[in-house]
C-alpha cells in the first residue's frame, strides 16, 4: 500500500493555531451512513441533536487521558538551554512513574542533543509546595540513546526557603506540573501561551499520562458535555495515553513497513461490561478511543486462543492468525466483550476470591495499526479532527469510511475547516 494515497495539500493558513472560544462553536462537518447523501456543515454545538437523529447513538465513548506538561526546558553547564520532551518511562508505566519520588529514567526526545556534550541539565526555579515558598530544583543526565531518542535520567527536590522546615519529596509528576510546559503539537510552531494550559485538556480529563492530546474530545465544553447525557446519550470513558509517536509520519516505503507506536489502554469491566450489551449503537470520539475499543476485540480473541491473559497487542495480529481464529469464533462484538467480562470477573484460583467488580480494571498496550482492509467492529460512528497528511490517522479514517475521506476533505478546505489539534471536526456515520 503506497503512502501516497494519504497525502493532500494543506495550507499553513488552514492549521488552527488556537482554539474556537467557545468550543462548542467549532464546525462539524457531517458524513451520513447513506453514501448518496450529501455532506452537512453544522456546528459541535449541535452534537446533542445529531447522536438522537435517525436510528440515533445509544453511547458515545471517550478517552478520559490527561495530558502532561511534558515540556522541560533545561540548562546546560555553559548556560546554554535545551528543550527536553518527555515520551514515556523505560522500566514502569507512566502512571506508576508519575507517582515515583525517586529516580526516573525516561525516553526523551532532545532538541539540540547535539550541544548536549557533558555535564547534567539543570531547572532550578522559585515556587510554592503544600503551601510552602521554595525553589524546584531538578537534574537531568544522559544515559543512553534509542533510535532518535535519549535516555535520560531524571533527579528532584524541593528547597523550602525559610529555615530548615522539611517538606515532602514531592513525586515525579507534581515535580512535572510545577516545571514543565504544554506539549503543543510542532505544527502550530508557537510556544504556550495562556490559556492553553485549559484549551489543551479534555474537560472530562482524568488519569494523566498522554503527552498529547485526544484531540477530538477538545470540542467539548461543559455545556455541551451536559446537554449530551441531558438528551439521553450513554456517555461511557476508557483511557488510553497518546504518545508522541501519534505525530509520526508514513515513511517513503510501503505503509505496511510502518513501525506503529505502542500506546497504554486502561478499560473498567463495568466499561467492558456496557460494550457487552447486544443492540446498541455507538459512537467514540477520537481516533484514540476507536483505537482502543478495536484492541479490546483482539485482546479477548487472543486471550482465548492462548488462554493466558494478554498484556499486548502487536501491531498485525488482527491481519494474522487472530484473524483466522475470530472467523472461526464467529463473535459479534458484544459476544466478545461478554467472553472478555466473564474472564475478568472469574474467581481467582489461587486466593479463591471474586474481584471486586467496581474496582477491577483491564490493563494492556497496544500497537494495533488499522488500515484498509480493516474491518472495525466496535463502533457505528466517529467523532474525528482533520488529520495531518501522510499520517497513521488518515488510514485509520480510511478504514473507517473508505476514501469518501477525500471528499470530506476538499469540502473542507473549500469551506475554511480549521484542520489539525485546535481545529474543526467531522461527526462519520460508518458504512455497513
Amino acid at each position: 500500500m503506497n503512502p501516497d494515497s494519504f497525502q493532500y495539500q494543506l495550507p499553513e493558513a488552514a492549521i488552527a493555531k488556537h482554539p474556537c472560544f467557545p468550543r462548542s462553536s467549532a464546525k462539524m462537518l457531517i458524513k451520513r451512513l447513506d453514501p448518496t447523501a450529501p455532506l452537512e456543515d453544522r456546528s459541535f454545538v449541535d452534537l446533542p441533536e445529531i447522536l438522537n437523529q435517525g436510528e440515533g447513538i445509544d453511547q458515545l465513548w471517550v478517552n478520559d487521558t490527561r495530558v502532561i506538561r511534558a515540556r522541560l526546558l533545561m540548562q546546560k553547564p555553559t548556560g546554554g538551554r535545551i528543550e527536553v520532551f518527555l515520551l514515556e518511562p523505560v522500566d514502569v508505566p507512566m502512571e506508576h512513574a508519575l507517582l515515583r519520588k525517586k529516580e526516573v529514567i525516561m525516553r526523551c526526545m532532545v532538541k539540540g542533543a547535539k550541544r548536549w556534550k557533558s555535564g547534567p541539565l539543570s531547572i532550578h526555579l522559585p515556587g510554592e509546595w503544600e503551601n510552602v515558598q521554595g525553589q524546584w530544583q531538578l537534574s537531568a543526565r544522559m544515559v543512553g540513546t534509542d533510535v532518535g531518542q535519549r535516555l535520560v535520567a531524571f533527579t528532584w527536590s524541593f528547597v523550602p526557603d525559610v529555615g530548615e522546615r522539611e517538606v515532602p519529596q514531592p513525586t515525579w509528576g507534581e515535580l512535572v506540573e510545577a516545571l514543565g510546559a504544554i506539549p503543543l503539537p510542532p505544527y502550530m510552531r508557537r510556544s504556550e501561551e495562556v490559556g492553553d494550559e485549559v484549551e489543551y485538556q479534555t474537560v472530562y480529563a482524568k488519569h494523566p499520562g498522554s503527552v498529547a492530546a485526544p484531540t477530538a474530545g477538545l470540542h467539548f465544553d461543559h455545556d455541551l458535555w451536559s446537554a449530551i447525557q441531558d438528551a439521553g446519550t450513554d456517555v461511557q470513558r476508557l483511557t488510553l495515553h497518546v504518545g508522541a509517536g501519534t505525530f509520526v509520519p508514513l515513511g517513503d516505503g510501503e505503509v505496511e513497513m510502518h513501525e506503529m507506536h505502542a500506546e497504554r489502554c486502561w478499560v473498567s469491566y463495568r466499561a467492558i461490561e456496557a460494550l457487552a450489551r447486544p443492540g446498541l449503537r455507538r459512537c467514540a470520539t477520537g481516533t484514540t478511543s476507536l483505537r482502543t475499543l478495536e484492541s479490546l476485540y483482539w485482546i479477548a480473541v487472543l486471550w482465548h486462543q492462548t488462554g493466558k491473559r494478554p498484556t499486548h497487542l502487536e501491531q498485525w495480529a488482527a491481519y494474522e492468525e487472530l484473524k483466522t481464529c475470530a472467523e472461526k469464533l464467529g463473535w459479534s462484538y458484544p459476544d466478545a466483550m461478554a467472553w472478555l467480562a466473564a474472564q475478568l470477573r472469574a474467581m481467582d484460583p489461587n486466593t479463591g476470591h471474586s474481584p471486586n467488580l467496581d474496582e477491577l480494571v483491564l490493563v494492556f498496550s497496544t500497537s494495533l495499526m488499522m488500515i484498509p482492509g480493516y474491518h472495525v467492529r466496535s463502533v457505528d460512528a466517529l467523532i474525528t479532527n482533520f488529520h495531518l497528511p501522510g499520517s497513521t490517522l488518515l488510514c485509520l479514517v480510511e478504514a473507517f469510511i473508505g476514501t469518501a475521506w477525500r471528499d470530506m476533505y476538499a469540502h473542507a478546505l473549500n469551506h475554511n475547516y480549521r484542520f489539525l489539534s485546535y481545529g474543526d471536526g467531522c461527526y462519520i456515520e460508518r458504512p455497513a
